[in-house]
């Protein structure tokens, strides 16, 4: 049965829960880089302090220092952050406002550095919010306000060439700023991708695997329990009715001989013990032999090695996943297996077949409904440093081939 994922491609569901782990971490950070501001502005007041206004400028710190402290509680309690963009407008305003007030934007022997360098906070602030777009606005603007105000407050004594050179700097500064928010950004939503991902697959892994104790429970019921019925209900027959014992009996055996053959069979394809004892070229030879019998299909395997060292197992179960196939969907009369040694540093594996062949967006839609057993093994024999491959034949049914590399 499906489950509650099962036709949810990746990259969708679920989108809010890793960004929002990671923006309430960066609204942290940045709340307590909030309070270096309180602090450099504190120190400037200090050792420079306004010759007018004071009480005012005091006032305007005071009001920062609060809005500091809603963003810590904003950041730190059990609330929701304020919205993105109220954090870089109100940096703006506040910082832009104390430096009027308190003659910063004036000083004559221009000697706060607190004017120009207060405003480099503001996109270095923003840039915890992953937004690049948002970022760059707080970066030009924080860029202007202090060219702006700058620039009025001195156009008595202008100093344009100061005044342009820690513009250019704010600028500079946002553009790093905006260039680590897109990476901080990226990051997180590869982040979310790959959980999301994760959870598709393991839903659809959870489903193949529900699929395939399914079919066991089929296979299982649909014969060796008959015959084994069957058997009892001979042995039965021979009990009411001694005359019959010696038939009765006979047909008993035979149901429970097949019984035993089908799970011996069983048992096999599950527990490949032949791949094991002989290898893989009698594992190889045991399953074609096995798909022929219920594909009613010839079948052939070729072999040129006796072995692919580590890549014996992967190679048995993708060779069954797909003589599974060619029993229910191809319709051949004839199939090859062939296993041979492509180069020095590798073995290949192919599995060629007569049928009605495959359509090119064959394995896509099947992925989609939930069937990972072909994808699953292609996506092993990638992650192993191999390759893989299905196409058709010119003259009609499919051919896949893997190579994965000799250790």
């Amino acid at each position: 049965m499906p489950t509650a994922h099962e036709g949810r491609p990746p990259g969708h569901g679920g989108e809010a829960e890793v960004p929002a782990l990671h923006l309430r971490r960066s609204f942290r950070w940045q709340a307590l880089l909030r309070i270096a501001v309180v602090i450099a502005f504190a120190v400037d007041l200090a050792v420079f302090p306004p010759s007018e206004q004071l009480p005012l400028s005091v006032a305007v710190a005071a009001v920062y220092v609060l809005w500091t402290a809603a963003t810590l509680w904003a950041a730190f309690g059990p609330h929701q952050p304020f919205p993105n963009w109220v954090y870089p407008l109100a940096d703006l305003t506040l910082l832009t406002v104390l430096m009027a007030v308190s003659g910063n934007f004036s000083d004559p022997n221009w000697s706060s550095p607190l004017s120009a360098d207060i405003f480099l906070f503001i996109p270095v602030l923003a840039s915890f919010q992953m937004e690049p777009i948002l970022t760059a606005t707080s970066g030009v603007l924080a860029a202007a306000s202090y060219a702006t105000g700058t620039g009025l407050g001195h156009m008595q004594q202008p100093y344009w060439h100061f005044i342009f050179v820690h513009t250019l700097f704010i600028l500079v500064v946002c553009a790093g700023c905006v260039l680590l928010s897109d990476v901080q950004q990226h990051r997180v939503r590869s982040i979310r991708e790959l959980a999301e991902h994760r959870l598709w697959l393991l839903d659809r892994i959870m489903a193949a695997e529900e699929r395939e104790q399914r079919k066991i429970a089929e296979v299982l019921h649909d014969g060796a329990l008959q015959n084994v019925l069957a058997a009892r209900h001979f042995i039965d027959e021979a009990a009411c009715g001694p005359e019959d014992v010696t038939d009765s009996l006979q047909r008993a055996d035979e149901a429970l001989t097949a019984a035993s053959r089908q799970l011996r069979s069983s048992v096999r394809t599950l527990h490949p013990e032949v791949l094991v004892s002989g290898g893989l070229v009698p594992a190889l030879e045991h399953l074609t032999q096995q798909a022929s019998e219920r594909g009613r299909f010839h079948a052939e395997v070729h072999a040129s090695v006796t072995t692919a060292g580590s890549a014996d197992r992967p190679l048995y179960w993708l060779a069954r996943e797909l003589l599974e196939n060619v029993v229910k969907h191809a319709q051949a009369k004839n199939v090859t297996v062939t296993l041979r040694q492509s180069d020095a540093a590798s073995v290949g594996l192919s599995i060629r077949d007569d049928g009605i062949g495959i359509p090119p967006d064959a394995m896509t839609r099947s992925l989609s409904s939930g069937h990972i057993g072909i994808a699953s093994h292609r996506a092993r024999v990638e992650g192993m440093g191999g390759t893989f491959t299905v196409h058709s034949n010119p003259t009609g049914g499919t051919t896949v081939e893997a190579t994965l590399p000799l250790e």
